[in-house]
């Protein structure tokens, strides 16, 4: 029993086509998963740098509040905030210049002339000068 006999013989064209037309199928099988593919490692490059700015800005925190737990920064903030003041400091306040301070130093500034010395002889003026002495 031949089965080869049974069935005709394709000739070369019909086979190139359903050749052509398998590699194609599995062509477009292939290019839904190669731009998934491709999508995810794009998305997974964003996250992760998206990951590295929120840790950054974590570490960031975490220093703040280890600065905030820090006695000796409380107490420089209060007193640069609110003027804390421990017991038996004495503490001065330095007042700003008045309005007529402001004023009067103003024309103290106006009045004041500058006389500024004639610039050095240049090199031409210091010829003539030596060679007809004027």
């Amino acid at each position: 029993m031949r089965i080869a006999a049974d069935f005709p013989k394709l000739g070369r064209g019909p086979q190139i086509v359903a050749a052509l037309l398998i590699l194609g199928i599995v062509g477009a099988m292939a290019i839904q998963p190669t731009r998934q593919l491709l999508d995810q490692r794009d998305r997974i490059s964003s996250m992760a740098s998206e990951l590295q700015s929120v840790q950054q800005g974590n570490a960031e925190l975490e220093a703040q509040i280890a600065r905030l737990n820090n006695d000796d920064y409380i107490e420089q903030r209060a007193r640069a905030q609110i003027g804390l003041v421990r017991p038996g400091e004495t503490t001065y306040v330095v007042m700003p210049p008045s309005k007529q301070e402001k004023q009067a130093e103003a024309r103290r500034h106006k009045t004041r002339v500058v006389v500024e010395p004639p610039p050095p002889p240049g090199f031409l003026e210091s010829a003539i000068h030596f060679i007809f002495g004027f």
